[in-house]
């Protein structure tokens, strides 16, 4: 027994020694959790940026968003650093035919090359270490180049832990080596506590990875909330409200039973202006289809008037009562059944009044024409036909985060994001237009100055004050003269489509109407004229179409305004088609002070909605 003593001490110490091992084993668990990246984007560059032609793309490629930079002719792009711990720069550079890259780091006065090589149209990876103390990467090109992704990545330190581990090893077995023979070890002993620490880490390890399995296994299934934080972090998920087709391409299922839920606008979500200018409004909201896969409680025998158009007719940015078909059925009393779908071009729209309109025989059927992207959608079907569906619409990606941790990759920590903000989340999750999302109301007798903040513009307006960003496809479509659209492909199939259309309503005893949707910087430049000079004008819209070759010549854009609203007017004039233009009541209404779309967003708010569905009305009343 004299031993017993030496005997516990030795228990104790190994327990000891047991649990700064497991301690070490969770501080390098810690540390590998929270590798840091850190993505380099283009707005976040240094340096004179004036004369840069380098763009920032966001590529879905498979199921994953690809940052990418691209640059012409010989570009420098540089990026301030600062993570003041050992990491790495990893970039994939790819060119178009053949160009020449480096990569230099100044720190310290100093300029030091990290690489240099040649590109081809492979993408070739490069990985270089980077000076802890703070400095500028500057990416260097020397022809048509594509950085793509990239990042500074913090390195893993457990170098000191491995080492503190190996030495409480070799300790632990070299104790439990030491024999003592008079050691009396009692019949029934108690389960040390460094086991059953050891067996609830072990049990606590084996939940949370059975969670995480369980969550990875539902693939598209999983909850919305969680869904929206593996969309920031760029994971292409399948939409399940949405299927393939092949007369169609891309069209909603039937019968869905869904909830939207948005917080940022497409212009925001797609890239063009950063989270930090927008309000952020939460807008949540039923979305049901019929069973022939349109915007509808049910399918109807009896319609009045049929509703043929794309994402300014169907509403996804909207609960369903407040799309202009829905509040047009409300104000003339009739039936009015949406056909509308997001993506939509004149071809497809023609394809469902052959397959579903014609059958309920309308009064009227109207044709909601979208001028931001109607004739090249147009083009983009009839690429999909004639290629027997093998080309199809390259997918826009978003913006993703530009600062993850290894922990945020897991699903498990989505969970938690996504279960913080519910708990957060204010009651109200839908909030009406015209509150403070779309104007701010300026006290008696103050004035203010039009501002403009990374895309997104402060215009006064009346007795308010209105806040807007343009997407910059549709903002580019007025460097286009009216010559230039008359003379495209798309405008020739839109023809062809819409004079289709009029003749098979025409053959059941309806009437065809066209009614012309703006896009926001149509309604807006007036606006925008008058409270910027030509010189701000012109730099903002440089912001926007940094990619063009030119610059943008604002006094021809403001000429190209209204050049597809004469050339749909002339050709609905002389085919014999009605013919209802909204820009004229939509600018009415902002140059009073009352915002007609969302923000951040391209779509007409509920207060837009509410302009088309009198404006339509009153057209179809004196009909």
């Amino acid at each position: 027994m004299a031993g017993m003593p030496l005997a516990l001490l030795r228990r104790w110490v190994l327990a000891a020694l047991v649990i700064a091992q497991i301690v070490i084993v969770l501080f390098v668990i810690k540390n590998w959790f929270y590798v840091t990246t850190y993505r380099l984007y283009l707005d976040q560059r240094v340096g004179d940026v004036r004369y840069s032609t380098a763009v920032q793309r966001f590529d879905v490629e498979g199921r994953r968003i690809v940052p990418q930079i691209a640059t012409r002719d010989r570009e420098r792009v540089a990026f301030a650093i600062a993570v003041n711990r050992p990491s790495m720069l990893h970039v994939s550079v790819r060119a178009e035919d053949r160009a020449r890259y480096e990569l230099h780091v100044h720190h310290d006065g100093r300029d030091e090359l990290l690489a240099r090589g040649d590109a081809t149209s492979s993408a070739s990876s490069v990985v270089a270490p980077l000076p802890t103390d703070p400095g500028v990467v500057e990416l260097v090109s020397d022809g048509a180049l594509t950085w793509i992704d990239p990042r500074v990545v913090r390195d893993l330190h457990a170098a000191p832990h491995a080492t503190a581990l190996a030495i409480l090893l070799i300790v632990s077995l070299g104790l439990t080596r030491l024999r003592r023979t008079d050691i009396v070890v009692p019949a029934r002993v108690a389960p040390p506590v460094w086991v059953k620490m050891c067996a609830s880490c072990v049990s606590l390890t084996l939940a949370l990875l059975t969670l995480e399995g369980g969550l990875r296994l539902l693939g598209d299934r999983v909850p919305p909330g969680i869904a929206a934080e593996r969309h920031d972090l760029g994971e292409v998920r399948r939409d399940r409200r949405w299927e393939e087709s092949a007369r169609y391409e891309r069209r909603l299922r039937p019968n869905v039973d869904a909830v939207n839920e948005w917080r940022y606008g497409d212009i925001v979500r797609m890239g063009y202006i950063p989270a930090a200018v927008s309000d952020g409004i939460v807008h949540r909201f039923r979305f049901r289809t019929d069973a022939e896969g349109f915007r509808n409680l049910a399918v109807r025998d009896r319609i009045e008037i049929a509703a043929l158009g794309d994402s300014f007719t169907d509403a996804m940015t909207l609960a369903v009562d407040e799309s202009w078909p829905s509040k047009l059925e409300r104000r003339l009393g009739v039936p009015v059944q949406n056909y509308g779908t997001a993506g939509f071009g004149p071809q497809q729209e023609h394809l469902v009044l052959s397959d579903y309109v014609a059958q309920h025989r309308p009064r009227f059927v109207v044709l909601a024409f979208f001028a931001g992207n109607d004739i090249f959608d147009a083009e983009a079907f009839d690429d999909f036909e004639r290629s027997g569906g093998e080309v199809r619409r390259a997918v826009a990606g978003w913006r993703i985060k530009d600062v993850v941790s290894r922990a945020d990759t897991w699903f498990l920590v989505s969970a938690l994001h996504a279960g913080a903000a519910w708990v957060g989340r204010q009651e109200t999750m839908s909030v009406a237009a015209e509150t403070l999302e779309s104007r701010t109301f300026l006290p008696k007798g103050r004035t203010m100055t039009a501002s403009f903040d990374r895309g997104m513009f402060n215009i006064p307006a009346g007795d308010s004050a209105l806040r807007c960003a343009f997407m910059p496809p549709y903002l580019n479509t007025l460097t286009f003269s009216q010559d230039h659209l008359a003379a495209r492909r798309g405008w020739a199939l839109t023809r062809r489509a819409i004079a289709g259309m009029q003749r098979d309503t025409q053959a059941f005893g309806g009437t065809f109407v066209v009614m012309f949707l703006p896009f926001k910087s149509q309604v807006y430049f007036p606006l925008l004229r008058r409270a910027f000079g030509r010189d701000e004008l012109q730099a903002a819209f440089q912001f926007y179409l940094g990619a063009n070759p030119k610059a943008p010549d604002v006094d021809a854009m403001f000429q190209n305004r209204l050049a597809q609203n004469r050339l749909m007017r002339q050709f609905c004039e002389e085919s014999g088609i009605p013919f209802l233009d909204l820009t004229d009541a939509l600018q009415a209404q902002i140059e009073s002070g009352k915002n007609v779309y969302f923000p951040d967003e391209s779509h007409l708010n509920e207060a837009g909605h509410t302009i088309v569905a009198e404006a339509l009305a009153s057209f179809l009343r004196r009909r």
